[in-house]
């Protein structure tokens, strides 16, 4: 089994900002056993059918606007591994699932921004996979499910996404002036229960998750930003032990969890 973690990756400027999630994704890299290879699933790299990026270097993206100039002149630029990801789209697709190739460099901000706090000298290579256009979650947990068969035990699985994303009520409350410390019980009670579910839910409870959840379409109102934790959930087993290494609120409805998957095995 792979080590799998899910990070809540926030806002672009978290790589720049002074709050509590910063600065633990900047321990953790040193935390963790160095990893062979990093593959990262992204909230924010959504294709047609499941994509595995062979890119041989990869290139920060700046697909974001309105933010602090120093932002847009941050660069991340890890190795990727050709050869890897090849033989990973490959092996994907021999258990059935429909997967295509793309050599695009870009990383979008939910991959790099995490990656450059966790591994600032950008040392170790990634390989991407993405979201699949329909947002189907049968198909990301099988994807899931695939990918705890293939992936070796030094590679890292990261999922990154958030588990609460609801923007409209973010910028409602920054606009209003309500405190960070003010939570919305909404987003509270979701949380809570996506971790009780993390150790009762079967996979058919997953693929319904939108309707088993309370308050689950107010705290996704897409689905693109759970997607990535119910990868890494199906990638680590039933039987794995999950664990929160970090939870915050960002305007108190943006839960910064960072969860880890470990195996019973």
């Amino acid at each position: 089994m792979p080590h799998i973690l899910f990070i809540s990756h926030g806002a672009p400027s978290l790589v720049i900002d002074d709050v509590p999630p910063r600065d633990f994704l900047l321990s953790l890299g040193k935390a963790l056993p160095h990893p062979k290879l990093i593959v990262m699933i992204s909230a924010h790299n959504i294709q047609s059918h499941t994509t595995v990026g062979i890119a041989q270097q990869w290139q920060e993206w700046h697909d974001f606007g309105g933010f602090a100039p120093e932002l847009y002149q941050m660069q991340y630029r890890p190795q990727g591994d050709a050869d890897f990801a090849q033989r990973l789209a490959q092996q994907l697709a021999n258990t059935g699932l429909t997967v295509a190739i793309t050599d695009d460099p870009a990383l979008d901000h939910g991959a790099w921004v995490p990656l450059k706090l966790m591994y600032p000298a950008a040392n170790v290579p990634v390989v991407t996979i993405s979201l699949a256009k329909n947002m189907d979650a049968a198909a990301h947990w099988a994807l899931g499910e695939r990918l705890a068969e293939i992936l070796p035990n030094d590679v890292l699985l990261i999922g990154s996404g958030s588990i609460t994303h609801n923007l409209r009520d973010a910028f409602s409350r920054m606009q209003s002036g309500q405190t960070e410390f003010d939570i919305e019980p909404y987003a509270a009670e979701f949380i809570a229960a996506t971790y009780s579910a993390l150790d009762t839910y079967s996979p058919a409870d997953w693929e319904n998750w939108q309707n088993n959840l309370p308050h689950a379409r107010r705290a996704h109102p897409t689905p693109e930003h759970f997607l990535p934790l119910l990868i890494a959930k199906a990638a680590a087993g039933q039987s794995a032990h999950h664990k929160a290494l970090h939870q915050s609120m960002s305007l108190g409805v943006l839960g910064m969890d960072v969860i880890a998957f470990e195996s019973t095995k």
